[in-house]
């Protein structure tokens, strides 16, 4: 998969976006947020065997549009799972979000 999705972030709201990981890979994404001032932006890999444990890839942090108008990150993962991309809108204005995956096995 590598096309663009969209999606609108409400305001004062959270937004996850989830990949699912099928098998061992490695994952890059790219993640833009059109209008805004500000949002929290975090990510943790979620293995789907019941004694794993999730992987946080990047703690929760405020970025601002003058840091990063594109955020990208990568992980390899090892066993099947999901990606758990989260992002706070914390302003008073709708966000849009654009973003997308490139698996490589």
């Amino acid at each position: 998969k590598d096309g663009v999705t969209q999606i609108i972030i409400k305001p004062n709201c959270k937004e996850t976006v989830e990949f699912a990981v099928t098998e061992a890979c490695n994952l890059t994404w790219e993640v833009r947020v059109v209008g805004w001032d500000q949002v929290s932006y975090g990510a943790e890999f979620v293995p789907n065997a019941k004694d794993g444990y999730t992987v946080i890839i990047q703690k929760i942090r405020k970025v601002g549009p003058t840091e990063e108008t594109i955020i990208s990150n990568s992980f390899k993962s090892n066993e099947p799972g999901k990606v758990v991309l989260t992002l706070h809108n914390s302003s008073s204005k709708k966000k849009r979000l654009l973003y997308r995956l490139k698996s490589i096995p």
